[in-house]
């Protein structure tokens, strides 16, 4: 199976770290010795644009050392090939990232495609985890309304409790034992819907 995240949502994530903790893509050291290429190499296969060269130029303006963008141009070519495969795109499409477009020529088709069927999963399984948490919900509130009852039916029977307010216990209790049979039903729906949706889900992970 296939797995990535979103390379404009890991870019922006990066920015804002590096942002927050003032920490640079590249120290002095590693701007001093960097193999432009390599780093181009290691962009591309994590399918950061060539963009992403500017985030290195200012990390090293501070040294006065600029990046060789031929070579990193080279390196980053070598990169992409790594990253715009089918099997990639597939992982991509899996978590739920965003295609951000980085494949060109004839890698887009098998990338996209990859992609597209790993977001039909992502989304499956977002689904099936959507509906298991409603069920949740719907046990949850069962519980609540079973705890409304006995402490209304505990009142109902106490000593002192006036005629009046036995009819509007026994009003309130009718009205949660009602939302108890439609909320029992609505669970049972969902269960169907469920099992249905986790079915489909099987059988796109073996096709």
């Amino acid at each position: 199976m296939y797995s990535v995240k979103s390379i404009s949502s890991h870019t922006l994530i990066l920015f804002a770290l590096i942002q927050m903790s003032g920490c640079a893509t590249l120290n002095e050291s590693e701007c001093q010795s960097a193999n432009w290429e390599i780093i181009g190499l290691e962009d591309g296969s994590k399918g950061r644009n060539t963009s992403y060269i500017g985030e290195h130029r200012e990390a090293c303006s501070e040294y006065r050392i600029a990046p060789d963008l031929t070579s990193y141009i080279k390196g980053h070519k070598q990169g992409l090939k790594q990253f715009c495969t089918q099997q990639n795109g597939y992982q991509q499409g899996v978590k739920g990232a965003t295609n951000n477009q980085v494949c060109t020529g004839s890698s887009v088709r098998d990338f996209n495609r990859g992609h597209q069927d790993g977001l039909r999963i992502y989304r499956a399984s977002k689904e099936i985890l959507g509906l298991e948490s409603e069920i949740d919900s719907r046990h949850h509130r069962l519980e609540d309304i079973e705890k409304q009852k006995r402490a209304m039916e505990e009142e109902l029977v106490r000593n002192g409790t006036k005629e009046y307010r036995r009819r509007e216990l026994l009003e309130e209790i009718k009205s949660l034992e009602r939302e108890s049979e439609a909320t029992y039903i609505e669970i049972d729906n969902m269960r169907i819907s469920l099992a249905r949706l986790k079915d489909i889900y099987q059988r796109m992970i073996r096709n």
